[in-house]
């Protein structure tokens, strides 16, 4: 039996966010702010012992482990890139006005909700991804077990590779990181308190290489 602590650190504000559009596989350039945050969270985390620094392969995220990594004088300046820790993927969705995708979804599958927020809180993650799945006139937006069997993977792999007792850093996306929390950290508010840019949420994971539990231990501190 392995223990391994995971902090997840959603990537700095970017130039879709500002435009409230959905960017899962899509991406966009940091901001000036979202620059300065990856900063500040380096900053933050600059004595903070990580036996390994990961992202996902989404330049967005990259560029802000990047700035994390800078200031903590470790030998490994670019982070190792994984696929399985990218955002959800939102098919045909991706690019568009987020409140006016997840309303034309809860229509489409005449599900009685707005946001993505109601949908989660009435039905589940799942249903959500899954009613945007069928909603998508091209059936490429991920489905919630699709999603959630890659984020698995991506943590086992990491739980395979580190040491007992690692502590480990990944830089990822907001959708996956709620999908953490409300998976694996019932007692934190994930729907009324959407992950931050630069937020961080950890992750205590055990197991074996046959699988893990995961408990989220602290969820979106900026500070």
């Amino acid at each position: 039996m392995k223990t391994i602590t995971i902090d997840f650190v959603r990537h700095g504000q970017t130039i879709f966010n500002t435009m409230d559009k959905l960017q899962g596989w899509a991406d966009s350039p940091l901001t000036a702010d979202g620059i300065a945050t990856a900063d500040q969270v380096g900053q933050l985390l600059q004595d903070t012992k990580y036996q390994s620094y990961h992202s996902s392969d989404l330049k967005r995220a990259i560029d802000t482990a990047k700035h994390i990594i800078q200031p903590n004088h470790f030998l490994q300046t670019e982070p190792e890139q994984h696929e399985d820790f990218r955002e959800v993927f939102f098919g045909s969705y991706e690019g568009l006005d987020f409140h006016q995708a997840w309303m034309a979804v809860g229509k489409d599958q005449q599900l009685g909700c707005k946001t993505q927020a109601e949908i989660i809180q009435r039905y589940s993650f799942d249903v959500a991804r899954d009613a945007m799945h069928a909603a998508d006139p091209r059936h490429l937006s991920e489905d919630g077990a699709t999603f959630s069997s890659r984020v698995d993977r991506g943590i086992q792999e990491l739980l395979t590779e580190a040491h007992d007792g690692d502590r480990l850093l990944v830089v990822t996306h907001g959708t996956l990181i709620r999908s953490l929390v409300l998976r694996y950290g019932p007692d934190f508010d994930a729907l009324g308190n959407y992950p931050a840019n630069g937020g961080i949420t950890t992750l205590v994971a055990q197991g074996t290489d046959a699988g893990f539990t995961g408990k989220v231990t602290a969820y979106n501190r900026v500070n």
